[in-house]
């Protein structure tokens, strides 16, 4: 749990590297949603795509805060984290709160497949917030 903490963290600010260390280098990385709404969203495969899907995010979004409420681990296979994320879009500067799960696949202690699940449609909605400046 700590190097889960540890590691969201530092994503929440921007740093990636340590994150990615634990990726294959063929990893698959899905962020659920439609790439036109949400640019971050859809299928990443390897690490150089894995960092280019979060740096679309942070260029999108700045996570204000992450806390995770439950870690469940079927080592060395899979885990499950169910976390609460507060985002803002960096346009209009709208601010959501997002509740969502991962789900991470494990061989050989390195991550192979790591899925997100969290509500696309509000995320959508505060990114089209800001592509109209943030009228209502």
């Amino acid at each position: 749990m700590a190097i889960a903490r540890d590691i969201y963290g530092r994503r929440a600010k921007g740093d990636n590297e340590p994150g990615l260390a634990f990726f294959h280098e063929n990893a698959r990385y899905r962020l659920l949603g439609s790439r036109a709404l949400i640019p971050a969203a859809g299928l990443r495969v390897g690490k150089a795509e894995i960092r280019e899907a979060w740096r679309a995010f942070d260029t999108d979004f700045e996570i204000l805060s992450f806390e995770i409420e439950d870690l469940v681990i079927d080592m060395p296979r899979c885990s499950y984290m169910s976390w609460r994320m507060q985002l803002r879009g960096r346009g209009a500067g709208a601010i959501a709160e997002l509740e969502g799960i991962d789900r991470l696949v494990w061989v050989d202690f390195k991550i192979v497949e790591w899925t997100r699940f969290f509500d696309t449609a509000l995320v959508a909605a505060l990114a089209e917030n800001d592509r109209e400046g943030g009228r209502d």
